[in-house]
């Protein structure tokens, strides 16, 4: 150094953020030899990744063959570069695609967790190289077995029993009691909570120290050489000096309103992540010179939010799923009609919500409206409400199509001319306007007791009819500085920042603008994680 700097403390090895990428990356580089401090800014543990579903997206996984499914590099990259549309380095998803599949068998082996390939198709299963079987799910797992930390794993709104994906394929009845019950007798828990545990399980066991409470405020440099960083622990300053790497995985900037409105490509009100995630991670990498990349992207979600509902404080925003996908309902814009696809993936369906209309210059499909008939309340949940419940007070509703129109704003007369030929093409089993049931991915999220496009396609036969605006919301910003093979941040003026790494929502995404399969968030935050743990682990210490 070439100032002499007094430490509170020193490490190898320094993790911002305790999600899937920073639990992998503390993994890789405490099994490489490395003293490692995990620091997370609240006092729960796991991050976005502990609400999400945790599902990681892992081609040519060593579990696909379980399923009668076979995979390959050639055909994973195939996939991949079909749907980049030019936004993919593909260095970056070569390194994914050959890294993905061994970290998945490390985690396996240095961690209690055990992994299970789903039957969920790529998102685009029909594209070339498109599969089945890349995305995998964890079992649920005994959180009791964290010890003393167990207070602190974040719980999800989302998904809060204790089941997997695996349960939904397996026939399982999620909803029975004494399964239900007894899971949670013995602190089962599953989704997200259910992999971060199995991480965070894994980080105690090899001895990995974890801070709580701990907000990071900037990289010390020397030189331009990350050699530390100053926090905050329990709102007292905390200067920690750092021998091999600091690593950044403290998640995105969907919570930061001024970022969000200057970078994403169009507007967004509707963050589903933990509220913390406001960009603490791009502030200290751009004030290191980071380069930037994929700044106007996001993993785009169409949300709706119940009033009253709070998650840490914040308005708690809900995803859609089968609410979409099942038979008998639409979604519509302000003049009654459908804009897309309701039932293809998530994040495609949020970039519809951003079209933009030259002549009216606005956002036509903002806001939009989730329509349903009374034989889909009847059969199907709708967010929180369960067939047989009252009508709650946050969904909209009216005997006609007209009066239901007339409630929301929506153009009487287009809704009407809509419904009708929905319902006579959805009774023939078609979708002529936006192909509506031809993709099996569309039909793995339908209703499981139809058969072929009736599985998602059915018609809203008959009132009352019901309401929810439907708002773009989003599960994490995709946005940050850009990182090579090795996980180091590029620097803007060239070659890396010395010293700095990055994983998960707190990088460049390797995915540009697209959404792969189920996990396509948790697969590279993970393999990426893992990457700069190894590498940090390997450098020379730098005091």
């Amino acid at each position: 150094m070439t100032v002499a700097i007094q430490w509170d403390d020193e490490t190898d090895v320094l993790i911002v953020g305790s999600g899937a990428a920073g639990c992998s990356a503390a993994l890789a580089a405490r099994t490489a030899g490395a003293e490692v401090l995990l620091l997370e800014r609240t006092d729960k543990l796991g991050g976005t990744s502990a609400v999400s579903g945790g599902v990681p997206w892992i081609p040519n996984n060593h579990h696909m063959h379980e399923i009668g499914r076979t995979d390959s590099r050639e055909q994973a990259l195939t996939y991949l570069r079909r749907i980049s549309l030019g936004k993919m380095d593909d260095g970056m998803i070569e390194t994914f695609v050959d890294t993905a599949p061994q970290v998945l068998l490390f985690l396996e082996k240095e961690t209690d967790l055990r992994f299970r390939a789903l039957q969920m198709p790529d998102y685009h299963p029909e594209f070339p190289g498109g599969n089945v079987g890349r995305s995998v799910t964890a079992g649920i797992f005994p959180a009791g077995t964290l010890g003393e930390l167990r207070p602190a794993l974040r719980s999800s709104a989302h998904f809060p029993i204790p089941i997997s994906i695996a349960d939904v394929e397996d026939g399982i009845n999620v909803l029975d009691a004494d399964v239900i019950g007894g899971r949670l007798s013995e602190d089962m828990v599953g989704m997200g909570g259910a992999l971060m545990a199995g991480l965070l399980k894994g980080l105690v066991d090899h001895g990995v120290r974890i801070e709580r409470n701990v907000r990071v405020l900037r990289l010390v440099q020397d030189n331009d050489v990350v050699i530390g960083i100053e926090a905050e622990r329990n709102g007292e300053p905390w200067r920690i000096g750092v021998r091999k790497g600091v690593i950044l995985a403290c998640g995105g900037y969907e919570w930061n309103k001024e970022m969000t409105r200057e970078f994403l490509r169009g507007p967004m009100d509707s963050p589903h992540s933990p509220p913390w995630n406001e960009g603490d991670g791009l502030k200290m990498a751009i004030q290191a010179g980071a380069s930037l990349g994929n700044m106007s992207e996001a993993w785009w979600q169409p949300s709706v939010t119940i009033p009253g509902e709070e998650y840490d404080g914040r308005p708690l925003v809900r995803l859609t799923g089968i609410e979409r996908c099942g038979p008998g309902s639409i979604i519509v814009n302000r003049t009654g009609r459908r804009f897309v696809n309701e039932a293809c993936n998530y994040n495609d369906i949020g970039r519809v919500f951003q079209a933009f209309d030259p002549v009216n210059f606005d956002y036509p499909n903002l806001p939009a409206w989730h329509i349903v008939s009374q034989d889909y309340m009847d059969r199907f949940p709708f967010l929180t409400r369960y067939p047989g419940d009252p009508v709650p007070s946050w969904m909209e509703s009216a005997d006609t199509l007209s009066e239901l129109a007339t409630r929301i704003g929506v153009d009487p007369a287009g809704l009407e001319a809509q419904v009708a030929r929905f319902n006579d093409n959805a009774r023939k089993g078609v979708d002529p306007d936006f192909h509506r049931g031809e993709s099996i991915y569309e039909l793995y999220w339908g209703d499981p007791g139809a058969e072929g496009a009736a599985k998602t396609l059915g018609p809203l036969q008959r009132g009352p009819y019901y309401a929810v605006e439907t708002k773009l919301g989003t599960i994490g910003t995709k946005g940050g500085p850009r990182t090579n093979e090795r996980a180091e941040v590029l620097s803007l003026s060239g070659g890396t920042v010395p010293g700095l790494y990055a994983a998960g929502n707190a990088m460049a995404s390797i995915m540009g603008m697209a959404y792969p399969g189920g996990g396509a968030t948790l697969g590279p935050a993970l393999t990426f994680g893992h990457i700069a743990g190894r590498e940090a682990a390997r450098g020379s210490n730098r005091f």
